[in-house]
């Protein structure tokens, strides 16, 4: 890569949703010179569908425009989201959620969605296979050298991590302090899984997946919650299902290594013991066809608060940079949101002597909305399980907790935080602000 002396070259490590935002948002910057690196061999970003509210979609348009037309192309199904209790005495009442009114989100496919973004960017920026060894300062001090498993080396201004949960860049920031690099496990699991329309249909009633119609539906269960959605232009409908566990899993002599929760089909059945919907039986029934030997649950992993999501330059995104239960789209929404944040700074530097300012900011503006979301997820998780102590399926007690919840999701607007932002990059430059 060649550029020029005032060029600001910036490392991407790790291909998820939130990097290729940045990336995406620092194409038209022509003073900046950004490489993205993976490696596996493909760019990935696996898991459910993204479910995105009116906010999310505003933060996707203000980083790059083209992003709503990625969003068509990708299959996305403008939805009504719809709330209600599945299990105790109020089986079938509706939960009124703030935000929740008709046509309020895109739901699509997290793959489906990454391949549209990654068609916009050129190719000689996208590195996959590439694996970094080693990141370290330079001899001069003036930057990041990069190396690589072939031995060869790449000098950068900035470096991005986003390499997801159990990344190395973690510890470009935090070393070998286990307690900040390692998750702990947080109780809950996930198991989500797609399939075809008519094979839904069947399965769960027509009524309930009407591609003309189209609804989320989510289902507080005793212990559990279920949520449905088309995908795919209406041609697939994902299903995922949470659990909350008694413990954390610490208990059990589990670590941060222990990525799955495994039932056999009788035990997964018996979790459902208590609903009283047939519609969220088929939902269990769709599964166990999926999985007819072994149900394989996802456990859901968390970061320790972080003392900071930055170095003077280095900086974390995205399940890098903290991780939470998926509870709310929070770590969808904060990701989104931090990469809005993290290109409007980044975009607005005068100098490569202006990375400590533009990076403080960020880490003041983002991380302690990081850790509220994840503290609200967490609350939420508890509560959409029928776990929420005091609260359990009494459905007037869920409505009372529930209504605000999503409140904080929704607040500002795609200019609040980023604006916030610019101000105390420029209030850093203008008192001489400088990495100690």
């Amino acid at each position: 890569m060649s550029s020029s002396p005032s060029t600001i070259r910036i490392a991407i490590i790790g291909g998820s949703l939130a990097s290729v935002a940045v990336l995406r948002g620092l194409l038209r910057h022509p003073h900046i010179s950004v490489d993205m690196y993976e490696p596996r061999p493909a760019f990935r970003d696996e898991g459910p569908g993204l479910s995105l509210t009116t906010t999310m979609q505003a933060m996707l348009a203000a980083i790059d425009p083209e992003l709503e037309r990625c969003l068509d192309r990708a299959g996305a199904i403008l939805t009504t989201p719809e709330i209600r209790v599945a299990a105790g005495p109020h089986a079938g009442r509706e939960i009124k959620v703030n935000g929740h009114g008709p046509r309020c989100k895109k739901n699509v496919s997290r793959q489906a969605f990454l391949t549209e973004m990654l068609n916009g960017v050129p190719p000689r920026m996208m590195h996959p296979s590439t694996r970094i060894t080693s990141v370290t300062e330079s001899s001069s001090g003036q930057g990041l050298l990069l190396t690589f498993a072939d031995g060869t080396q790449m000098m950068y201004d900035i470096v991005i991590g986003a390499d997801g949960l159990h990344g190395f860049t973690r510890r470009l920031i935090f070393g070998d302090d286990q307690s900040l690099v390692e998750p702990r496990p947080t109780g809950f699991w996930s198991l989500p899984v797609k399939v075809p329309l008519m094979r839904a249909q069947q399965a769960m009633g027509a009524q309930y997946l009407d591609p003309m119609n189209p609804y989320q539906g989510g289902w507080i269960g005793d212990g559990f919650s279920m949520i449905y959605n088309l995908l795919d232009n209406g041609n697939e409908v994902e299903i995922v299902i949470c659990g909350k566990t008694d413990g954390t899993g610490e208990e059990d002599g589990q670590s941060g290594a222990q990525w799955a929760k495994l039932f056999t089909p009788d035990e997964f059945q018996e979790l459902f013991a208590n609903n009283q919907m047939p519609v969220c039986q088929g939902m269990v029934d769709l599964i166990q066809s999926v999985y007819t030997v072994q149900v394989a649950a996802i456990c859901q992993l968390e970061h320790r608060p972080a003392p900071t999501f930055v170095t003077k330059n280095i900086c974390l995104i995205g399940d890098t940079a903290h991780s939470m239960p998926p509870f709310q789209g929070a770590n969808t929404g904060i990701a989104i949101e931090e990469a809005l944040i993290l290109t409007t700074l980044l975009a607005r530097l005068p100098s490569k002597a202006a990375i400590p300012a533009a990076l403080q900011a960020y880490d003041q503006v983002c991380r302690p909305r990081a850790e509220r979301a994840a503290r609200s997820s967490a609350e939420t998780g508890f509560l959409v399980t029928g776990r929420a102590p005091g609260v359990g399926l009494d459905a007037d007690l869920l409505q009372l907790h529930m209504r605000n919840k999503f409140d904080f999701m929704l607040d500002g607007d795609s200019h609040t935080h980023r604006a916030a932002a610019s101000l105390i990059m420029d209030q850093l430059l203008a008192a001489g602000s400088s990495w100690s």
